[in-house]
């Protein structure tokens, strides 16, 4: 089976290799449409997807979409339930694979999909074990998780702390995440199989 996985897209369009299997990890969406910001008027995503992003996933060579959302994806939180593709904390199975999907990023700023670390600990406690693969738009604590501090040089990890604690009791095969962009890489911790920022 043949799997790829991408994140970040922020209104862009990557070249997709026919595959089985096509996983979204967040922050899918344009900030702003037609001279308004998302943040403020979140139904101009709804729009650019209706318009734009659907039709290009369509076009797609994968047998199978799913995508979950990330913290510029204010079009989430409209309750866009409707379209079986997005995935929000919920479990899905293709071809025997389990696969969970979650859209949460530690609270900074005033972004979507955000929630402290403590929500973020009840929010995981739902994972179950046994899945094969996790999609989270943010890495765990310590790992694809580098952020440069521009305002005076230093390095921070941005991760999940509660994220970190959840992967050593569900163990899933692989999991994928985005959100740092300059976090990208493979990525080892002990006890899990692969982790991919």
């Amino acid at each position: 089976m043949r799997i790829v996985a991408i994140s970040d897209l922020h209104g862009t369009f990557p070249v997709i290799p026919e595959c089985d299997l096509l996983l979204i990890g967040g922050d899918i969406c344009i900030d702003g449409y037609k001279g308004r910001w998302a943040r403020h008027f979140p139904e101009v995503q709804h729009d650019w997807m209706v318009d734009t992003f659907f039709p290009w996933l369509d076009k797609q060579p994968a047998k199978q979409v799913y995508m979950t959302w990330g913290n510029h994806d204010y079009v989430g939180q409209l309750n866009w339930d409707h379209d079986p593709r997005v995935v929000v904390d919920r479990l899905v199975e293709y071809e025997g694979l389990k696969i969970w999907m979650t859209p949460w990023s530690p609270t900074f700023m005033n972004w979507a999909w955000m929630q402290t670390e403590t929500e973020l600990t009840e929010t995981y406690s739902k994972i179950p074990e046994g899945i094969d693969i996790l999609v989270s738009h943010c890495p765990p604590y310590g790992l694809g998780d580098s952020y440069l501090d521009l305002s005076n040089g230093s390095e921070m990890h941005v991760g999940s702390g509660a994220l970190r604690v959840a992967l050593m009791r569900i163990k899933p095969q692989i999991v994928f995440c985005g959100h740092i962009h300059g976090g990208y890489g493979r990525y080892a911790l002990p006890l899990l199989a692969d982790m991919i920022c």
